[in-house]
């Protein structure tokens, strides 16, 4: 199926990827209505669907994503903002690159290679102690099972579902994240898959501030 995708990159500005959040909540304040810019319903409720605006560091440049419906809302949005003010400093938007394409997401009859570009976070506290506890293979096929499972949960979030097995295989290597200001295992390296998913959308935890972004590799 095809996807519609809108990528705004704030051009002329540089920030560290702990920055991300702060731009995710001045955005969410200024512009409380639209639900999808922050996904909070009020109070300590959340909506936990998969993320159709998600907001990142590529190349130390802002980057914010968005996807099919929610293509308009960040229109409207950047139609107005010209600054962002990240707490420490205030960000001149000056210069927006958009770019709005149509993507394939779905089942590939071949298997396609990926890469990480910012640490997943595949473990939750259930299967953390899992993997702790396991040996090298098993390790390996708790996060094949746990990448399928998120790639489907992102499917699923965008109206797709898979009518045969989606199947990885990574190769990943474990790094420490610091996440809410505690310690966390994350990964990066490569993967492939039998699924097709356009460049710079999230898989697993947190991919709203920009955890898990995934781009196809260069062939």
């Amino acid at each position: 199926m095809d996807v519609e995708v809108l990528t705004i990159s704030l051009e002329g500005n540089k920030i560290e990827s702990r920055d991300v959040p702060k731009i995710r909540g001045y955005l969410a304040g200024k512009f409380p209505q639209y639900l999808e810019l922050h996904n909070h319903l009020g109070g300590n409720k959340f909506n936990y669907s998969y993320p159709v605006v998600q907001y990142k560091s590529i190349g130390k440049i802002p980057n914010i994503i968005a996807i099919n419906e929610a293509t308009r809302i960040l229109l409207d949005v950047f139609h107005d903002v010209k600054e962002i003010d990240i707490k420490d400093k205030v960000m001149s938007i000056l210069e927006k690159g958009y770019i709005l394409k149509k993507r394939k997401l779905g089942l590939s009859n071949e298997m396609i290679g990926y890469r990480f570009m910012t640490p997943w976070l595949a473990l939750n506290q259930e299967n953390y102690k899992r993997y702790l506890n396991a040996d090298p293979v098993q390790k390996k096929d708790i996060l094949e099972r746990i990448l399928t499972g998120n790639i489907l949960s992102m499917a699923k979030g965008l109206d797709y579902w898979a009518k045969e097995p989606v199947k990885v295989l990574t190769e990943l290597k474990p790094l420490e994240v610091n996440y809410k200001n505690k310690k966390m295992i994350g990964f990066r390296g490569s993967f492939v898959a039998n699924f097709m998913i356009p460049d710079y959308l999230g898989l697993g935890r947190s991919v709203a501030k920009g955890f898990g972004t995934v781009k196809r590799a260069e062939a």
